[in-house]
């Protein structure tokens, strides 16, 4: 019969319902303690529960197969055997649980499901919280708890605790997966699509933080177990090994006897070993085997008959058989005689495992334990082990002479079961043990119970306890191990409340986020009102960046401006050929030049301050000779080391082809504050001493530059404060102006280089600075020295005829005048000059006064515009877009630049203009 149409979205509906349920159920036991039966927080209960709200109760149906399925899948990943009646049972009881839950809840928290849920009144929504949670979530924990434990697959001890945990689970899942998914499946669809980012994100968020956090406070408990475990363990075993330590104190002793005795008889033995035997729990029988040659055996037995024993034979095994071989290892004497009286005469050398004990024992004059064997006169099941301890006729007997020498040995026979049970007799309650032989394969179980046996056959892992160890235990030329696991949980102090307690936080938290969620999104005008705070914060955030960045570009401006008149004319004084200055005129013009373009670095660094705050500040790291950044920064420091009557040494030598790895303009700011301190903060008639070596540290090669003086000097207090922002350690009204914010640029800009920069003072005596920066490696040829420029005389390029016409708009008479004496030098260039944009779009356009000029020249900051807008109009006019521009500004703001260049200048300047660059950007576009 055909399927109907409106079935199909039910069965759609449904099947979204069941992988929903089960892959969220999958991920919350993924989630969730691996040694815990269930999780605390089961998002599944939530999802399923929501499917129910939005689709309707026959969506129960689903929940309760996937409830099923998820349980079964869990099972699966514990690696246990078969499933029984029982297991399934437990399978049926979940699934019935699942759905039913799900069903209930949805019935008691939204009775008419014809009709929309909007949950948007702090009434209903506590209901719904309540209802749905708490209140459901017993259907579920408390039905299949029950029936695990009626069954038989949970025990009634751990039945109340796990229904707890299902509970706590299953109610957290709902409070927080619920309202999730409703988001985004729930009626009427407009209200809960604008639930879905401030509820279902958040609730998604909180989700997954309060999943992991659940499972980290478990982990700890896990962890805070697993320390338990191993204090015990570690008690376990040394007691163990203290313990198997006094069967070879006995062995030991009983060997004295026979090395303090030329002949031993038989009541001196008993005598011997009766205090080992009352002391020691678990051992079968000490005794004494004595080797003779079989030529001798008929005298030894009869020997032994004579002294009371009457059926003395001595015997191989398995069958009982007189001994074959020529030599002979007869058991002689043991004790307790009563039930062991079938071993005597045993011949140790006819079975593998006691001769190869005893040879070993021989050979290496040591205890030799043998592997675990049924011994003869044992009547059970349990195994035992034969220790030997052999003797000589000479206790100084050769290695190589040994096995001759041997009289015989001492043995202890221990009934492994019951000497293990005398060495744990301290265990503790909750840990199980087995011990085994290790030294062949396959491994040999020498004393446990029917689930040590399991756990060795299926590779240690048969057993699901929390904890478990394996202990090495050598032992008399043996491998022996002590496996040990846990069969309940393990006692802490605490227990495992803290989950609990997070858990019930956990509920608590999930309750009162989902309410206030679902209170505040079901009003719109509190949305509204929220959405326009935001709105006018942004605003406010977007003038204060604006008026930030036009502080910046104007205190650019405001600073670069009279430096470009000083060295633009120092330049122009320099380029000069009709008047040549002098050599040393010229060398002081250099200095004057030097100390402009420092000081323009230095503000450039003012500049820098808010990239220092905001993290964006950008060095250029370079191979750098050391030698040559001293030389540039030393005549700075000369003349404030003459003004203050201090010496000064600067020795930058490092080896040939050794450098440091730095951004030059910053490594002479970082030199400068340091020499420039040192003689600042100095004594009349003191020194200063600049040094500098090469060093390797783990590895890596470094330079140090060491700058040491003979001031003032800190004490400790203030040392501790040295590197605080504009804090200049009280000395503010006695010595040289300051900001108080040197050295902390300083070791900024050292750190960002990838350097360190370090002090240390004492009072009195003076301070030393030392910083470290990466070496590079340089070209071995020394670097050439930086000739001078020449000036050569400008010549009229070729084929050009006429006279060239530049129009300079600038309102700042000292850079006009820089200007013009810059282009002196070019006879054919007619500069005409603007002060405001008026003027210069009327110079631009006015025939009768001058032709169109051939190149413009173009300030940024004008009285009545921006240059940027002269920029825009002239590339807008048809008649004047094809003349090239160069803007000149003292606005050096990466955004100011970009805009000019995105505009159409051919190219910006930044003030204090280098003279030859803007003569040569000229020359290039009169000759384009």
């Amino acid at each position: 019969m055909p399927m109907a149409p409106e079935q199909l979205p039910r069965i759609r509906q449904g099947l979204i319902t069941f992988a929903l349920y089960t892959l969220a159920g999958v991920v919350s036991l993924a989630l969730a303690d691996t040694n815990a039966s269930v999780s605390l927080m089961y998002i599944a209960a939530g999802f399923g529960l929501a499917c129910v709200l939005a689709w309707g109760r026959v969506m129960a149906i689903p929940v309760g197969l996937g409830s099923a399925l998820v349980s079964l899948l869990g099972y699966l990943l514990t690696d246990k055997d078969g499933i029984s009646w029982a297991v399934w049972v437990g399978f049926a009881a979940n699934g019935l649980g699942g759905g039913l839950q799900a069903w209930a809840a949805a019935r008691w928290a939204h009775p008419d499901e014809n009709q929309p849920l909007l949950l948007d009144h702090p009434r209903t929504v506590a209901a719904f919280l309540l209802v749905c949670g708490p209140l459901a979530c017993t259907i579920n924990a408390g039905l299949s708890s029950t029936v695990m434990a009626l069954v038989g697959t949970l025990s009634w001890a751990d039945w109340l605790p796990t229904l707890a945990s299902w509970w706590a689970g299953d109610t957290l899942g709902v409070l927080m997966g619920t309202p999730l998914l409703l988001t985004a499946l729930a009626k009427p669809r407009p209200l809960w699509r604008r639930r879905r980012m401030v509820l279902g994100l958040t609730m998604l968020v909180a989700t997954l933080l309060l999943g992991l956090g659940i499972r980290q406070v478990q982990s700890w408990e896990h962890e805070r177990e697993a320390a338990a475990f191993k204090q015990e363990v570690d008690a376990t075993t040394n007691a163990v090994r203290l313990r198997l330590q006094g069967y070879l104190a006995a062995l030991e002793s009983l060997r004295g006897v026979y090395e303090a005795s030329d002949s031993v008889e038989r009541d001196e033995f008993r005598r011997a070993s009766k205090h080992w035997l009352e002391q020691l729990k678990g051992i079968q029988a000490l005794g004494w085997d004595e080797r003779l040659h079989v030529n001798r055996l008929k005298e030894f037995e009869q020997a032994q008959q004579s002294e009371g024993l009457t059926g003395y034979r001595v015997f191989d095994l398995p069958a009982r058989t007189p001994p074959q071989g020529p030599d002979v290892v007869a058991l002689r004497f043991i004790e307790p005689m009563e039930g062991n009286e079938r071993a005597l005469g045993y011949n140790v050398l006819s079975r593998a495992f006691t001769r190869q004990a005893y040879q070993r024992s021989v050979t290496g004059s040591v205890p030799s334990a043998s592997a675990g064997f049924k011994l003869a006169q044992e009547v059970g099941t349990q195994l035992g082990v034969v220790i030997y301890r052999a003797v000589y006729r000479d206790p100084n007997t050769l290695p190589s002479d040994r096995s001759r020498a041997a009289m015989g040995a001492v043995f202890l026979a221990l009934r492994m079961d019951d000497a293990l049970s005398a060495v744990l007799k301290d265990m503790p309650h909750f840990l199980r043990a087995c011990l085994i032989d290790t030294t062949e394969t396959p491994t040999q179980v020498l004393s446990g119970n029917a689930e040590c046996h399991s756990r060795l056959a299926e590779g240690n892992v048969a057993n699901a306890s929390s904890h478990q160890t394996t202990v090495a235990l050598p032992f008399a030329q043996r491998q022996w191990a002590l496996q040990l696991w846990s069969v309940e949980t393990i006692p802490v102090a605490g227990g495992r409340a803290t989950s609990w307690l997070f858990a019930i936080g956990g509920v608590a938290f999930a309750a009162s986020l989902g309410a206030l969620l679902l209170v505040v999104t079901g009003t719109a005008e509190r949305m509204a009102e929220a959405m326009d705070e935001a709105s006018e914060q942004r605003q406010a955030a977007v003038l204060a960046n604006q008026a930030k960045s036009e502080f910046l570009s104007r205190m650019s401006h405001e600073l670069r401006t009279p430096l470009n008149a000083m060295l633009g004319f120092a330049q122009v004084m320099n380029l000069d050929r009709t008047q040549p200055l002098h050599d040393s005129q010229r060398a002081r013009l250099d200095q004057i030049q030097h100390a402009g373009w420092h000081l323009l670095d230095m503000i450039d660094d003012v500049l820098d301050l808010s990239r220092i705050d905001t993290g964006t500040l950008r060095l250029q790291a370079d191979p750098l000779h050391l030698q040559s950044v001293l030389t540039l920064t030393q005549p700075l420091i000369e003349e404030l080391a003459r003004k203050h009557r201090v010496s000064l040494t600067v020795d930058g030598t490092l080896p040939l082809g050794v450098g440091v790895l730095a951004d030059e303009t910053r490594l002479r700011q970082v030199l400068t504050n340091l020499m420039s301190n040192a003689v600042k903060y100095n004594r009349p008639g003191g020194s200063v001493r600049v040094q500098a070596a090469s060093f390797k540290q783990e590895g890596q090669s470094w330079v140090r530059v060491v700058v040491s003086d003979t001031g003032l000097g800190m004490d400790e207090d203030q040392l501790a404060q040295l590197f605080q922002p504009f804090n200049r350690l009280g000395r503010e009204r006695t010595q040289p102006d300051g900001t108080g914010i040197g050295l902390v640029i300083s070791r900024h800009l050292t750190q960002l280089m990838g350097g360190q920069l370090d002090v240390s003072s004492r009072e009195g005596e003076g301070s030393t600075f030392t910083l470290t920066l990466p070496t590079a490696q340089l070209p071995v040829a020394p670097e050439p020295e930086k000739a001078q420029t020449p000036f050569f005389p400008p010549e009229r390029p070729a084929g050009q005829t006429g006279r060239n016409h530049v129009l300079y708009v600038e309102d700042n008479m000292a850079n006009t005048a820089l200007v013009q004496a810059a282009l002196s030098s070019r006879p054919w260039i007619d500069l005409q000059l603007a002060a405001t944009i008026e003027e210069g779009l009327g110079a631009l356009h006015d025939r009768i006064r001058a032709p169109l000029p051939q190149v413009i020249l173009l300030d940024v900051h004008l009285p009545d515009a921006s240059g940027l807008d002269f920029l825009k109009l002239a590339k807008a006019n048809p008649e004047t877009r094809h003349i090239p521009v160069i803007m000149i500004s003292a606005d050096a703001t990466p955004e100011q630049v970009d805009a000019c260049l995105s505009a159409g200048a051919a190219c910006y300047l930044t003030k204090p203009v280098q003279i030859l660059a803007l003569l040569q950007q000229i020359d290039d576009l009169l000759k384009a």
